[in-house]
């Protein structure tokens, strides 16, 4: 069952909550959606398909058998690139309690091109070190993929960048470069990237140099998405969980928003336009060239009846998206029928919804009060640290979090998850990873 608050909870430019919801009513008949929002741009709904999805590509052809770098040899090589992309930290947050435990550095740092910093060094220490691997893995693929990886890493050594190198190595010996295809099946994520690199239907307003290192950074590191300055948690919180399920889907959208049209085309087929007031160019607000493209477009998709203002001043770019709102979005982008609640006066319902999607191996999309209002989150599970559980989340600022669940269930607002079931799910994920 979907339950819908009479009265969503909105979130302002800076996640923070402007209105208080109403007793949340779970009489929704079955079968029935809720009516998917109007977009700012006017007119009828924006999930309804414009055009029908691209007809699916060919799979491409079986791969040479050679052997392989262990497992655990390539795991403890990514467990080491990870201490340079995703370092553990234990920094704690007075204000609710929560513990930042992994904080990715942003992937626009200017340290990653500036050969004098130790950042810098230690990555191209790193990329050096890991060459044999590389090799190895390199080996794996079929020539047109080790082609299209030379393409891709020749671009990242010209833009002078060894952490977006070792990030690329990352992909590479993880799996996670040439593994299953996007939603529409167009092409892996290293055919993504090489599309990218080559500058293949890319606006000419767009540096791909500068696009293409952020995107092969969170590509890595997916928490290192972070929303910066804008108001965009909750679309933004959903391309990190879709960037984890299916990096290709995520290096399709990047791209799509990166195109000469700025059309972003969904899994069911709706079509998304780039947003007016896009940045293209640096505009200080602490957001990557790949969050600067896609997120307002996201957002404006979820934001309800009011148009999202971008580039507007705080109190006048209309942000924030209810979970109602985010469902809509949700539903368009896996192609799926998505649930929600927003019944925060049963919080002890969510957060046993919450239980139930993480034992099925599902991350949730989870809105809480947070600082002085609210602000929606990843969660990806849950632990037990010397006897006490901890709900462990993506938070959209870049970083990694824990909250004791007592805490986390006293604050917690709604929820949007997945509605499929386990089992469906195991056989895509199987399909995926065998592909």
């Amino acid at each position: 069952m979907r339950c819908a608050s009479s009265t969503p909870v909105r979130v302002s430019s800076s996640c923070t909550k402007t209105s208080t919801p109403k007793t949340a009513s779970c009489s929704k008949p079955s079968g029935t959606k809720p009516t998917p929002p109007a977009t700012g741009h006017g007119g009828g709904s924006v999930f309804e398909p414009s055009k029908p999805a691209p007809t699916p590509v060919p799979a491409p052809p079986a791969r040479p058998s050679v052997p392989s770098a262990s497992e655990a040899v390539r795991a403890q090589a990514v467990s080491t690139m990870d201490a340079l992309l995703n370092p553990q930290i234990e920094r704690k947050q007075g204000y609710n309690g929560a513990v930042v435990v992994q904080d990715a550095a942003p992937v626009q740092k200017s340290d990653n091109a500036n050969p004098k910093s130790s950042r810098y060094k230690a990555a191209q220490a790193q990329v050096q070190q890991h060459q044999a691997l590389e090799q190895q893995q390199l080996a794996q693929l079929s020539p047109q993929e080790r082609s299209r990886y030379e393409t891709v890493k020749q671009e990242l050594v010209a833009a002078n960048n060894p952490v977006a190198t070792l990030a690329l190595q990352k992909l590479l010996v993880s799996g996670r470069l040439e593994k299953g295809s996007d939603f529409l099946d167009q092409g892996s994520v290293l055919q993504h990237l090489s599309d990218i690199a080559q500058g293949h239907d890319i606006d000419a307003r767009v540096d791909r140099r500068t696009l293409l290192t952020d995107l092969v950074q969170e590509l890595a590191t997916p928490s290192a998405i972070n929303q910066g300055s804008r108001g965009t948690c909750a679309p933004t919180a959903l391309t990190i969980g879709v960037n984890i399920e299916r990096p290709a889907e995520y290096a399709r959208l990047i791209k799509a928003a990166a195109s000469t049209s700025g059309d972003v085309t969904l899994a069911n087929g709706t079509v998304l336009p780039r947003e007016k007031d896009t940045a293209f160019e640096d505009d200080r607000s602490g957001r990557a060239l790949t969050q600067r493209l896609l997120a307002p477009i996201f957002m404006e998709a979820s934001n309800g009846s009011r148009d999202y203002q971008d580039s507007a001043s705080k109190d006048k770019r209309n942000a924030g998206a209810s979970a109602s709102g985010v469902d809509a979005l949700y539903d368009a982008v896996y192609n799926h029928d998505m649930g929600y609640d927003s019944n925060n006066k049963d919080r002890a319902k969510l957060m046993a919804r919450i239980r139930s999607e993480l034992a099925e191996g599902q991350s949730v999309l989870t809105g809480i009060t947070y600082r002085d209002g609210g602000h929606k989150l990843l969660v990806t599970g849950l632990e037990k640290r010397q006897g006490q559980e901890y709900v462990k989340y993506i938070n959209p600022w870049g970083q990694e979090e824990r909250m004791a669940v007592a805490e986390f269930q006293s604050r917690v607002n709604n929820v949007n998850y997945d509605t499929r079931p386990a089992k469906a799910l195991l056989q895509e994920r199987r399909v995926f990873l065998a592909a």
